[in-house]
This record gives C-alpha cells, sequence and structure tokens, in this order.
C-alpha cells in the first residue's frame, strides 16, 4: 500500500498560474491531511471536520429611520462584503484535489474574469428563510460544501425588539481551507466590510474590479509563511526520524517506561486508557454532528481568573484548568462504568491521552501573521503526546476532598508544562510539517482511494474515543464587538463600544447610545464530528466564557453530552469555591 505525501520541494508549494485563470498550487503536509480525512469518511456521504463558523449581527434602527430599508440595505451590504472579501482574500474560493497523474494534493484557484463568473461565485452566498437561528440551523445536518459558502440565516424571535435587525452568519468550509482561528479572523473581515458597504454605499460597491489581480493575495501554506528551511537541518531531521521510529497507531494505548533505577522492584502496570463512552449498540456509520453549549458569566470568569492567578503556577490558563476538568471527568464517568468491566490490578492507574492543536500564526512572517492571510492552514500538533495518569477512583467522600483537590492542582501544572514545553520548543515550527505528515501516513489511506479507483469502509468507532479540547481564547481580540453605520447623530466612544460615561450595559444612556450601530454577538467556531469521540471549544467574549461540545449523533445523545459538560463546570466550580470534588456525593 503506497500512501502519499504532500510534496517535498519548496517550489512545488509557490502559487503559479498554469494557464490563463487558473492557479495552482501542491498543498502542504497540513492541508494534505485533512483533505485525506475527507477522503477516509467520503463512504458516510459526511466531511469529516468540515468547519462552520457562526456570527450574529444585530443593527439597531435609529428612530428615525425605516426598519425595512436598513434591512434591505443591511443584505446588500452583506451579499458586497462577500464579494469584496473574495478579492482580499482569494484563498476562501480556492479547493484542494488529488491529482492522479502528479501523485499529489494540489490547491487550485480559478479567477472571476466576466460577469457571469461572478454570478457564480454569489451562488456560495445564501439566505437561509426557515425561521431558526444561526445555532439551530447549524444543528439541523447542514451542508457541508466542497467550496467554502456563506449562509446568511434570517431568524424569526417574537420577543425580539421589533427596531432591531438580525442577521446569523454561517460560513461552511472543507477545513483544508481554513482553520479556526483564521474562521474568526474572516468573519470579523467580513463583517467589517459589511459596515463599510452600509456607510460608503454606491462609492464601495462599485469596486472591486476582477481582473485576476487578486491572485497576489493568495496565502501561500504554512511551510513559506513561517520560513521553514526545505531542507532539515541535522537536528530537526534526527527529531523527525526519532518521531517515525516511535509512533504507532494514532489509536494504540500508551505503556509506561520499564522502571531503569530498581532492578528489584515489579514495574508498574501499565495504565489502562480511558476515553469517553459511547453508545455501543448504535450504526456503524455517522449521524449528523451536533453542537451544544454551556456558558458562564461575567462575574464567574472574573472570579476564575482571579482564583488562578492568586493560586496557580504562573502562566496558568483557564484553558488548562478546563483541560483538567475533562481528564477527572473521563476518569469519574469510567469509574462508574468499571463493575461492568475487567478489574484493574492493584496500583494500576487509568490513562487520558491527548494532542494539543495550536495557532502558529505568531510564527509566521509578516504580513503572514496578520489577518490578511487568515484563509489558511496555519496550526500544528505538537511532537508528543500528553498523557494523565491518574488513580482509577474517585474519593469517597466530602471528607477527601483535600486529595481530590491535590489530585485535579497536581493535573493542572501537569496540562501547563505540556502546553509550555510546546510553546517554548524553539524548532517546533519547522517540525510541524513532518508531524503532519506522519499523522496523514498513519490514516492509512491508499493511493488508489486518493485516485478515486477504489472505496474504502468508513472508520469503525474508536475503542477508546478521545476527548480534544482546541482554544479560541479571547475572541474580543480578534472580534470587534461595535461597528459604526454612519447614521446621523450616532456617536461611538474611541473604544468603538457605545457606552457613555457612567453608563451601564442595559441602562437607558447605553440603549440609546448604540442606536446606529452594528452589533456582533456569539462568534464561535466548529469542526464537524464524525468519529465517537467528542471536541470542546473553549472561547470568551464580551466577558463570557462559552464551553462546547461537538459529537456524533450515532454515538453520543444530547443528556450526554449535557451531563459532560454539568461535569466539567462542577470540576471547576468546586475547586474554586473550595468544595468537595466527588460529583456523585456533591449532585446526589
Amino acid at each position: 500500500m503506497t500512501v502519499l505525501k504532500a510534496g517535498l520541494k519548496r517550489d512545488d508549494y509557490s502559487w503559479r498560474q498554469i494557464r490563463p485563470g487558473l492557479w495552482q498550487r501542491d498543498a502542504d503536509e497540513a492541508e494534505v491531511f485533512y483533505s485525506t480525512l475527507v477522503k477516509l469518511y467520503e463512504g458516510s456521504g459526511r466531511m469529516q471536520f468540515a468547519i462552520t463558523g457562526h456570527i450574529t449581527l444585530r443593527i439597531h434602527v435609529p428612530e428615525d429611520e425605516s426598519v425595512e430599508a436598513v434591512s434591505k440595505r443591511f443584505d446588500e451590504s452583506l451579499r458586497i462584503a462577500w464579494l469584496r472579501q473574495r478579492y482580499e482574500t482569494p484563498a476562501i474560493a480556492s479547493k484542494v484535489h488529488y491529482d492522479a497523474l502528479d501523485g499529489k494534493w494540489k490547491k487550485s484557484y480559478r479567477t472571476i474574469p466576466d460577469d457571469a463568473s461572478t454570478k457564480a461565485w454569489l451562488e456560495t452566498f445564501q439566505v437561509i428563510t426557515t425561521g431558526q437561528t444561526g445555532g439551530a440551523w447549524a444543528n439541523s445536518d447542514p451542508p457541508a460544501p466542497e467550496v467554502a459558502t456563506l449562509f446568511v440565516v434570517c431568524p424569526v424571535i417574537p420577543t425580539q425588539d421589533p427596531s432591531v435587525v438580525r442577521r446569523d452568519l454561517i460560513l461552511r468550509s472543507p477545513h483544508d481551507i481554513i482553520d479556526g482561528i483564521g474562521t474568526l479572523h474572516f468573519l470579523n473581515s467580513l463583517v467589517t466590510k459589511t459596515a463599510e458597504a452600509f456607510r460608503e454605499g454606491d462609492f464601495f460597491r462599485s469596486l472591486p474590479v476582477f481582473d485576476g489581480s487578486e491572485a497576489s493575495n493568495l496565502s501561500p501554506p504554512y511551510r513559506i509563511a513561517a520560513n521553514v528551511p526545505s531542507v532539515p537541518t541535522p537536528e530537526i531531521q534526527a527529531r523527525l526520524d526519532a518521531l517515525e521510529s516511535t509512533s504507532a497507531s494514532l489509536n494504540a494505548p500508551s505503556r509506561p517506561a520499564p522502571n531503569t533505577n530498581d532492578q528489584t522492584q515489579e514495574p508498574a502496570p501499565a495504565p489502562i486508557d480511558i476515553g469517553i463512552p459511547y453508545n455501543t449498540k448504535g450504526p456503524l456509520l455517522p449521524s449528523k454532528s451536533s453542537r451544544k453549549s454551556m456558558s458562564w458569566p461575567q462575574e464567574h470568569l472574573s472570579s476564575l481568573t482571579t482564583y488562578i492567578k492568586t493560586h496557580c503556577h504562573p502562566g496558568t490558563t483557564v484553558t488548562h484548568v478546563f483541560h483538567a476538568a475533562i481528564a477527572l471527568t473521563l476518569r469519574n464517568i469510567n469509574a462508574r462504568r468499571s463493575a461492568n468491566d475487567a478489574p484493574l490490578v492493584s496500583g494500576q492507574k487509568v490513562r487520558y491521552t491527548n494532542y494539543l492543536l495550536r495557532n502558529e500564526r505568531p510564527s509566521c512572517l509578516p504580513p503572514y501573521d496578520t489577518p490578511a492571510h487568515c484563509v489558511s492552514v496555519y496550526h500544528s500538533l505538537p511532537a508528543s503526546k500528553l498523557e494523565v495518569d491518574m488513580a482509577p477512583s474517585l474519593p469517597a467522600s466530602s471528607g477527601e476532598e483535600r486529595r481530590g483537590r491535590r489530585e485535579f492542582e497536581t493535573i493542572i501544572s501537569q496540562i501547563r508544562d505540556f502546553y509550555v514545553g510546546v510553546k517554548e520548543d524553539r524548532q517546533h515550527f519547522a517540525l510541524a510539517p513532518g508531524i503532519w505528515a506522519e499523522w496523514t501516513r498513519q490514516l492509512g489511506v491508499p493511493e488508489q482511494v486518493l485516485k478515486g479507483e477504489e472505496k474504502m469502509p468508513v472508520p469503525k468507532p474508536k475503542k477508546v474515543p478521545s476527548v480534544s479540547i482546541s482554544s479560541m481564547g479571547v475572541v474580543e481580540q480578534i472580534v470587534t464587538k461595535w461597528h459604526d453605520l454612519g447614521f446621523s447623530g450616532s456617536e461611538e466612544s474611541s473604544s468603538g463600544v457605545p457606552q457613555g460615561k457612567g453608563e451601564e450595559k442595559g441602562g437607558e444612556g447605553y440603549e440609546k447610545r448604540r442606536e446606529g450601530k452594528l452589533e456582533v454577538q456569539w462568534p464561535w467556531v466548529s469542526g464537524d464530528e464524525l468519529s465517537n469521540g467528542l471536541g470542546v471549544f473553549l472561547r470568551t467574549f464580551d466577558g463570557r466564557l462559552e464551553i462546547s461540545v461537538v459529537y456524533n449523533e450515532a454515538w453520543h445523545s444530547e443528556a450526554d453530552v449535557k451531563d459532560f459538560l454539568s461535569s466539567l463546570d462542577f470540576y471547576v466550580e468546586s475547586w474554586m469555591g473550595g468544595g468537595g470534588m466527588n460529583p456523585d456525593e456533591d449532585l446526589g
């Protein structure tokens, strides 16, 4: 079986016009990984890790303006902004495909030289009038198109202020075109252009002119953006060789190193790998991917960040704390079910294993580290796994809460050290392409499948399904909440927030000053999950923390995912509040 990787020559990654109107380059290792995953799950009729980006837009229509007229103008501004965004970030219209003749994955972009081509592109701007909110529509099994598509959802909310015009934007795209952080930057740029189109009217709408010059804005792959040497240094090559020689199947259980310090001591029994339990009596094919979320209000988040600063090692973040809560939650769930499983050997522990998805835009050179190149796959995986070993049982009672709290804090420190170790690895940026290539090799997709000559069965449910976490961070550093629309009498503070001195959110002065503004709410990103694992996403916006879980309904129920979120909330709240760490006892 031959498994193909991304091209090895750096020159292969440069965009070239191979014939009039068609630009092309080799896909890089990260893009190849996500494209190969699509092939792996192709038999399900669904797209693994298809990106969903969501954002809600609200216009607070001034009293002297027509809501109907503003709504029509708003929709037209969104349409023009989508077209303008195509010019500034043309990679949003690119596609990745397998070239059987060259034996490589290629990324292609076609220009739009005439009105007919422009009209065809605007078919990727689709208005949804089902009355659902964007979140509900995103959970209703929406299409996963091969070309990035913007869905403008027009929700019907009876209790909404009739002077507010609302649109929910949903970006759906293959993951080999754009990643999570890039999606947030892209949506922010799109909203900014929408406000500009609304303010400037005909002047803005006369642009751009698609004459092929937009191809100069095509984003390079990560290798070029981060200036990764085309030929690895001896030191980098040694680490890549070690990675390939020691890697095993993605689902292979981990085993501890033998005790070499004391040859008379019995080696510790291997930890038992734990994952998220799933419905083993369900179908073997994935169903639709769904998302469920839970949020923390501003005062809770503020208390948590303060507690972390005063009780944890410097550099500990909210992400580290919730990642530790994931490990304990899985231990808790598996401890309840252990009575039906084989008994553990004396002294045997359980192990949570995961990988770290890391945003690599800070590793890129200017201008590739800016939102101008948001339509890209600029993130990485670490060269080693995060492995957290834990006692197999919960603290027996609240009287053992000290043990539970010490255990939680130990896991937080272990996870923090893992994150920091990757961050401080100065060679990691150059290792990233090789790590992606190794992951692609482990997928084991044969060349005949890549060529489309054969089909392969959809992967069976994993025996130990993982729970990953992707942190979007402080999203208000990426997405601007307020935008001026140019209505007369509309003023804006220097911070961009329409709030006068001494005015509180929700007060009469606040409500008055936000008139004529475009307000952004609920920005989030997820990736469709076709396996039986869970994908956890963490982000803060407008002072609120949101934790969401993406799951496949073939393997998990909404009620189970709700319980999982409640358990994360319990561990973090109890740790912060000084309570017991046994959810079975404290929650009944």
